[in-house]
Protein backbone atom coordinates (compact mmCIF):
# COMPACT_ATOMS: atom_id res chain seq x y z
CA UNK A 1 0.00 0.00 0.00
CA UNK A 2 1.55 3.30 -0.95
CA UNK A 3 1.53 6.26 1.74
CA UNK A 4 -0.58 9.15 0.82
CA UNK A 5 2.12 12.42 0.08
CA UNK A 6 1.94 15.17 2.44
CA UNK A 7 1.82 17.60 -0.18
CA UNK A 8 2.34 18.11 -4.06
CA UNK A 9 4.28 20.70 -5.11
CA UNK A 10 5.08 21.01 -8.81
CA UNK A 11 6.86 23.94 -9.53
CA UNK A 12 7.37 27.69 -8.13
CA UNK A 13 7.13 30.71 -10.46
CA UNK A 14 8.62 34.58 -10.38
CA UNK A 15 6.55 37.71 -11.66
CA UNK A 16 7.88 40.64 -11.11
CA UNK A 17 5.92 43.85 -10.28
CA UNK A 18 8.31 46.38 -9.67
CA UNK A 19 11.59 46.92 -8.86
CA UNK A 20 11.78 45.76 -5.09
CA UNK A 21 8.40 43.64 -5.69
CA UNK A 22 7.80 40.12 -6.91
CA UNK A 23 4.97 38.18 -6.97
CA UNK A 24 5.51 34.19 -5.93
CA UNK A 25 3.24 31.47 -6.97
CA UNK A 26 3.91 27.84 -5.37
CA UNK A 27 1.60 25.46 -6.94
CA UNK A 28 -0.08 22.89 -6.10
CA UNK A 29 -1.02 21.43 -2.36
CA UNK A 30 -4.17 19.22 -1.22
CA UNK A 31 -3.49 19.50 2.28
CA UNK A 32 -5.62 21.51 4.93
CA UNK A 33 -2.29 23.50 6.78
CA UNK A 34 -1.18 25.22 3.37
CA UNK A 35 -2.11 28.27 5.94
CA UNK A 36 -0.02 27.42 8.88
CA UNK A 37 2.97 26.49 5.88
CA UNK A 38 2.42 30.10 4.61
CA UNK A 39 2.80 31.79 8.30
CA UNK A 40 6.55 30.14 8.29
CA UNK A 41 7.64 30.70 5.32
CA UNK A 42 6.64 34.12 6.13
CA UNK A 43 8.50 34.28 8.91
CA UNK A 44 11.65 32.52 7.99
CA UNK A 45 12.14 35.14 5.45
CA UNK A 46 11.84 37.83 7.85
CA UNK A 47 14.40 36.08 9.98
CA UNK A 48 16.98 34.81 7.33
CA UNK A 49 17.12 38.21 5.33
CA UNK A 50 19.56 40.86 6.49
CA UNK A 51 20.89 44.26 4.97
CA UNK A 52 24.36 45.65 5.59
CA UNK A 53 24.63 48.12 8.76
CA UNK A 54 27.17 50.18 10.75
CA UNK A 55 28.47 48.06 13.12
CA UNK A 56 31.32 50.04 14.52
CA UNK A 57 32.24 54.01 14.57
CA UNK A 58 34.84 56.08 15.87
CA UNK A 59 34.39 59.66 16.17
CA UNK A 60 36.80 61.72 16.41
CA UNK A 61 36.97 64.51 19.17
CA UNK A 62 33.73 62.34 20.91
CA UNK A 63 34.21 60.97 24.20
CA UNK A 64 30.30 58.89 23.89
CA UNK A 65 27.65 58.35 21.47
CA UNK A 66 25.64 61.04 24.54
CA UNK A 67 28.44 63.67 23.52
CA UNK A 68 28.18 66.59 21.59
CA UNK A 69 30.27 67.72 18.37
CA UNK A 70 31.16 71.06 18.81
CA UNK A 71 30.18 73.23 15.28
CA UNK A 72 27.79 70.81 14.33
CA UNK A 73 23.79 71.21 14.48
CA UNK A 74 22.99 67.23 15.88
CA UNK A 75 23.97 65.70 18.35
CA UNK A 76 25.97 62.59 18.19
CA UNK A 77 23.10 60.08 19.12
CA UNK A 78 21.88 62.06 16.14
CA UNK A 79 23.83 61.32 13.56
CA UNK A 80 24.16 57.74 14.15
CA UNK A 81 20.49 57.65 13.80
CA UNK A 82 20.92 59.28 10.53
CA UNK A 83 23.85 56.85 9.42
CA UNK A 84 21.50 54.00 10.11
CA UNK A 85 18.93 54.69 7.74
CA UNK A 86 21.64 54.64 4.81
CA UNK A 87 21.04 51.35 2.46
CA UNK A 88 24.47 49.74 1.48
CA UNK A 89 25.21 47.06 -0.39
CA UNK A 90 28.45 46.04 -0.68
CA UNK A 91 30.02 44.42 -4.02
CA UNK A 92 31.67 40.46 -2.94
CA UNK A 93 32.44 40.90 0.50
CA UNK A 94 30.47 40.83 3.92
CA UNK A 95 32.14 44.18 5.57
CA UNK A 96 33.72 47.35 4.78
CA UNK A 97 35.35 50.26 6.26
CA UNK A 98 34.01 53.43 5.99
CA UNK A 99 34.89 57.35 6.47
CA UNK A 100 34.23 60.55 6.28
CA UNK A 101 36.43 63.81 6.02
CA UNK A 102 35.12 67.05 5.86
CA UNK A 103 35.87 70.49 6.90
CA UNK A 104 33.01 72.76 8.20
CA UNK A 105 30.39 74.37 7.06
CA UNK A 106 28.77 72.29 5.04
CA UNK A 107 26.44 69.55 4.76
CA UNK A 108 27.71 65.81 5.31
CA UNK A 109 25.27 63.40 2.88
CA UNK A 110 25.50 59.72 2.26
CA UNK A 111 27.31 60.22 -0.72
CA UNK A 112 30.55 62.28 1.12
CA UNK A 113 31.30 58.64 2.33
CA UNK A 114 34.31 56.73 0.91
CA UNK A 115 35.43 52.65 1.80
CA UNK A 116 38.14 50.44 0.84
CA UNK A 117 35.73 48.14 -1.16
CA UNK A 118 33.05 48.65 -3.61
CA UNK A 119 29.91 49.84 -1.39
CA UNK A 120 26.93 50.90 -3.48
CA UNK A 121 24.71 53.61 -1.35
CA UNK A 122 21.12 53.30 -2.71
CA UNK A 123 20.16 57.09 -0.64
CA UNK A 124 23.42 59.16 -1.39
CA UNK A 125 21.80 61.82 -0.58
CA UNK A 126 20.42 61.51 2.91
CA UNK A 127 21.89 63.88 4.83
CA UNK A 128 23.84 62.60 8.25
CA UNK A 129 25.11 65.78 9.52
CA UNK A 130 24.73 69.89 9.53
CA UNK A 131 28.23 71.58 10.07
CA UNK A 132 27.52 75.13 10.97
CA UNK A 133 31.47 76.27 12.35
CA UNK A 134 34.57 76.01 10.96
CA UNK A 135 35.27 71.96 12.12
CA UNK A 136 36.49 68.89 10.63
CA UNK A 137 34.44 66.21 10.92
CA UNK A 138 35.93 62.96 10.74
CA UNK A 139 34.83 59.64 11.62
CA UNK A 140 35.33 55.59 10.45
CA UNK A 141 32.94 53.00 10.12
CA UNK A 142 32.35 49.18 9.43
CA UNK A 143 29.81 48.19 7.99
CA UNK A 144 28.50 44.47 7.66
CA UNK A 145 26.02 42.69 7.63
CA UNK A 146 23.90 42.68 10.78
CA UNK A 147 23.64 38.23 10.91
CA UNK A 148 27.32 39.19 11.89
CA UNK A 149 27.49 39.88 15.30
CA UNK A 150 31.38 38.68 16.61
CA UNK A 151 33.63 41.54 17.98
CA UNK A 152 35.82 42.65 15.39
CA UNK A 153 39.18 43.07 17.37
CA UNK A 154 41.08 44.80 14.61
CA UNK A 155 38.84 47.53 14.49
CA UNK A 156 39.10 47.86 18.30
CA UNK A 157 42.61 46.99 18.83
CA UNK A 158 44.61 47.85 15.72
CA UNK A 159 42.73 51.36 14.65
CA UNK A 160 42.20 52.50 17.76
CA UNK A 161 42.37 52.15 21.53
CA UNK A 162 39.46 53.87 23.43
CA UNK A 163 36.06 55.60 22.41
CA UNK A 164 34.76 53.00 19.99
CA UNK A 165 30.85 53.08 19.76
CA UNK A 166 29.84 49.27 19.33
CA UNK A 167 25.77 49.57 17.82
CA UNK A 168 23.54 46.69 17.49
CA UNK A 169 20.87 48.21 14.98
CA UNK A 170 19.64 44.81 13.06
CA UNK A 171 18.66 45.85 9.65
CA UNK A 172 16.13 43.65 7.71
CA UNK A 173 15.81 44.25 4.44
CA UNK A 174 12.45 42.79 4.22
CA UNK A 175 9.69 45.59 4.11
CA UNK A 176 6.64 43.70 3.88
CA UNK A 177 5.76 40.34 3.22
CA UNK A 178 1.76 38.82 2.51
CA UNK A 179 0.51 35.47 1.59
CA UNK A 180 -2.48 34.26 0.63
CA UNK A 181 -4.18 31.09 -0.70
CA UNK A 182 -6.20 30.67 -3.71
CA UNK A 183 -8.31 27.57 -4.21
CA UNK A 184 -9.74 25.96 -7.52
CA UNK A 185 -13.51 26.32 -8.90
CA UNK A 186 -13.48 22.37 -9.70
CA UNK A 187 -11.93 21.36 -7.06
CA UNK A 188 -11.24 23.39 -3.90
CA UNK A 189 -8.53 20.58 -2.23
CA UNK A 190 -6.31 22.19 -4.52
CA UNK A 191 -4.50 25.07 -3.24
CA UNK A 192 -2.26 27.58 -4.66
CA UNK A 193 -0.15 29.73 -2.44
CA UNK A 194 1.07 33.34 -3.02
CA UNK A 195 3.65 35.28 -1.33
CA UNK A 196 4.08 39.18 -2.10
CA UNK A 197 7.32 40.33 -1.07
CA UNK A 198 9.13 44.02 -0.74
CA UNK A 199 12.37 44.74 -0.43
CA UNK A 200 14.50 47.73 0.00
CA UNK A 201 16.31 47.56 -2.78
CA UNK A 202 19.59 46.38 -1.19
CA UNK A 203 18.17 42.70 -2.39
CA UNK A 204 16.30 41.12 -4.69
CA UNK A 205 12.76 39.82 -4.06
CA UNK A 206 13.37 36.51 -5.52
CA UNK A 207 17.08 36.38 -4.01
CA UNK A 208 14.85 36.75 -0.40
CA UNK A 209 12.59 33.58 -0.88
CA UNK A 210 15.49 31.35 -2.44
CA UNK A 211 17.40 32.60 0.91
CA UNK A 212 14.75 31.55 2.61
CA UNK A 213 14.51 28.02 0.83
CA UNK A 214 17.91 27.25 1.33
CA UNK A 215 18.28 28.00 5.32
CA UNK A 216 14.90 26.00 5.91
CA UNK A 217 16.22 22.97 3.98
CA UNK A 218 20.05 23.09 5.12
CA UNK A 219 18.41 23.17 8.95
CA UNK A 220 15.84 20.72 8.23
CA UNK A 221 18.64 18.29 6.99
CA UNK A 222 20.91 18.53 9.53
CA UNK A 223 18.38 18.10 12.07
CA UNK A 224 16.88 14.69 10.62
CA UNK A 225 20.39 13.69 9.91
CA UNK A 226 21.25 14.67 13.94
CA UNK A 227 18.55 12.97 14.84
CA UNK A 228 19.17 9.46 12.89
CA UNK A 229 22.86 9.45 13.59
CA UNK A 230 22.33 9.48 17.77
CA UNK A 231 19.46 6.86 17.01
CA UNK A 232 21.40 4.78 15.77
CA UNK A 233 24.22 5.68 18.34
CA UNK A 234 22.18 4.98 21.02
CA UNK A 235 21.51 1.43 20.05
CA UNK A 236 25.10 0.74 18.90
CA UNK A 237 26.36 2.53 22.50
CA UNK A 238 23.32 1.85 24.93
CA UNK A 239 25.46 3.12 27.86
CA UNK A 240 25.41 6.94 26.41
CA UNK A 241 21.93 8.33 26.11
CA UNK A 242 22.86 11.17 23.42
CA UNK A 243 25.20 12.38 21.15
CA UNK A 244 27.17 15.38 22.09
CA UNK A 245 27.26 18.33 18.88
CA UNK A 246 29.69 20.77 18.52
CA UNK A 247 27.22 23.45 17.64
CA UNK A 248 29.99 25.14 15.36
CA UNK A 249 30.42 22.62 12.92
CA UNK A 250 26.68 22.82 11.62
CA UNK A 251 26.89 26.43 11.42
CA UNK A 252 27.41 28.20 7.50
CA UNK A 253 30.85 28.16 6.38
CA UNK A 254 30.30 32.32 6.08
CA UNK A 255 30.43 32.49 9.86
CA UNK A 256 34.39 32.49 9.36
CA UNK A 257 33.57 35.88 7.85
CA UNK A 258 35.38 34.82 4.22
CA UNK A 259 34.78 36.88 1.05
CA UNK A 260 32.12 35.99 -1.12
CA UNK A 261 34.86 34.58 -3.80
CA UNK A 262 35.98 32.31 -1.22
CA UNK A 263 32.34 31.14 -0.12
CA UNK A 264 31.33 30.89 -3.48
CA UNK A 265 34.58 28.51 -4.33
CA UNK A 266 34.12 26.38 -1.04
CA UNK A 267 30.54 26.20 -2.18
CA UNK A 268 31.19 24.97 -6.01
CA UNK A 269 33.02 22.12 -3.99
CA UNK A 270 30.09 21.26 -1.71
CA UNK A 271 31.49 22.70 1.44
CA UNK A 272 28.27 24.53 3.44
CA UNK A 273 29.42 24.07 6.53
CA UNK A 274 32.25 24.39 9.16
CA UNK A 275 32.22 20.94 10.01
CA UNK A 276 32.07 20.29 5.88
CA UNK A 277 35.66 22.00 5.39
CA UNK A 278 37.61 21.26 8.72
CA UNK A 279 37.14 17.38 7.53
CA UNK A 280 39.70 18.19 4.49
CA UNK A 281 42.89 17.69 4.82
CA UNK A 282 45.39 20.37 3.25
CA UNK A 283 46.03 18.11 0.16
CA UNK A 284 42.67 17.41 -0.74
CA UNK A 285 41.68 21.36 0.08
CA UNK A 286 44.36 22.70 -2.62
CA UNK A 287 42.82 19.95 -5.25
CA UNK A 288 39.60 21.66 -4.75
CA UNK A 289 38.14 22.82 -8.20
CA UNK A 290 38.27 26.67 -8.36
CA UNK A 291 41.17 26.91 -5.70
CA UNK A 292 44.17 29.14 -5.73
CA UNK A 293 46.48 30.75 -3.34
CA UNK A 294 44.98 33.50 -2.15
CA UNK A 295 41.69 31.02 -1.60
CA UNK A 296 43.51 29.12 0.03
CA UNK A 297 45.81 31.54 2.35
CA UNK A 298 42.40 33.31 3.38
CA UNK A 299 40.33 29.74 4.32
CA UNK A 300 43.46 29.20 6.21
CA UNK A 301 43.76 32.33 7.99
CA UNK A 302 40.17 32.10 8.93
CA UNK A 303 40.61 28.94 10.18
CA UNK A 304 43.39 30.09 12.18
CA UNK A 305 41.34 32.72 13.90
CA UNK A 306 38.62 30.71 15.00
CA UNK A 307 40.97 28.08 16.80
CA UNK A 308 39.89 25.12 14.02
CA UNK A 309 42.22 23.19 12.65
CA UNK A 310 41.80 20.71 9.36
CA UNK A 311 42.20 17.26 8.95
CA UNK A 312 39.58 17.02 12.25
CA UNK A 313 38.07 13.39 12.52
CA UNK A 314 34.47 13.42 13.56
CA UNK A 315 32.49 10.80 14.84
CA UNK A 316 29.18 12.12 13.12
CA UNK A 317 28.18 12.40 9.81
CA UNK A 318 27.58 16.13 8.95
CA UNK A 319 24.78 16.50 5.84
CA UNK A 320 23.67 19.82 4.31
Amino acid sequence: MKKDKIFFLNKISFKKISVFRNLIKIEFFNNSFIDSLGNFIRRTIFLTNYGYKISYIKFFNVNSEYSNLKGVKENTYEIISNLNNILFKIKNEIFAYLIIKKNGPCIVTAKDIFSDKKVIILNPNIVIANITGNVLFYIVMKCSLSSYTLNDLNFKEKFFKSKIIKLNFINSVIKNVNYFIHKKVYNKNIKTLFFDIETNGTLDPEMCFRNCIFFIKKYFDVLFSIIGVKKKYIEIKKRKKFLKINPVLIRSIDNLEISIHTSNVLKRNNIYLIGDLIKQSEQSLINLRFMNKSVYLEIIEALNNKNLPLNMKIKYEIQY
